[in-house]
């Protein structure tokens, strides 16, 4: 009776089985996990979180980068980035791709006449809300607990964004909340609607309460929602 082979082990010495894909995918993967989770973070913080040498982290980050995955904020930190925001956009291709390349000037726009930082975000699964696009403000003072949210996913329950998606903007064409993660921040959001009158993605602006008195957000009011309307005839 000819004994039977063991298996073999294909797990390496880090751990990774090489039978799952190389480890470079991997570690790639691990990094984009700890910035989509964290949200931004410094190349030296995720070579201490991912345990990976920091010439190897910079390679991977690097490769990321250049697919569009991750992005560089202007301190220095990474982001998600463009594609990976897409990617996780509940709708055919042709119509995330739609959205996000016309919304580029719109929130341009309305980040300069505003002065505040502005947010693109749209549907994603159950109750919640993934952010697909954001222009920061370079006012000195700006809620810095909203940087890097593209590609991030949020609850929608007690947001400005879920209420826009729930269909309870006034008559006023936008609505202003407490942020929900943030209470000494004030969002001011309105939603934007596909060809079919549907509620496709709802664009806000952010900015610290201090700034964000009634007089002062009765004139950011408007501007955002001429900005839902102008990203709403863009989509037809």
């Amino acid at each position: 009776m000819t004994p039977s082979t063991p298996e073999t082990s294909t797990e390496g010495a880090d751990g990774i089985d090489s039978g799952a894909g190389p480890r470079a995918v991997h570690r790639a993967l691990e990094l984009l996990t700890l910035i989509v989770d964290s949200g931004p973070q410094p190349l030296s913080d995720l070579a201490r979180s991912s345990g990976l040498p920091t010439s190897t982290t910079l390679r991977s980050l690097r490769a990321l980068e250049h697919w569009g995955y991750i992005a560089r904020t202007d301190d220095g930190g990474y982001v998600a980035g463009h594609r990976f925001a897409r990617s996780r956009f509940d709708a055919e291709p042709s119509s995330a791709e739609h959205l996000f390349e016309r919304s580029a000037d719109v929130l341009q726009r309305l980040t300069e006449l505003s002065g505040e930082s502005s947010y693109l975000a749209v549907r994603g699964p159950g109750r919640t809300c993934i952010y697909l696009r954001e222009v920061q403000s370079d006012q000195p003072i700006r809620h810095v607990g909203f940087s890097g949210w593209a590609g991030r996913t949020a609850p929608m329950d007690g947001s400005a964004v879920g209420a826009v998606f729930d269909g309870r903007t006034p008559s006023s064409g936008f609505l202003v909340l407490e942020a929900l993660s943030a209470p000494d921040a004030t969002v001011v959001a309105a939603p934007v609607f596909d060809p079919a009158g549907d509620i496709v993605a709802s664009i806000s602006i952010v900015g610290p309460s201090f700034r964000m008195g009634s007089e002062h957000v009765a004139e950011l009011g408007p501007l955002v929602a001429n900005a839902s309307i102008d990203l709403t005839a863009a989509l037809r």
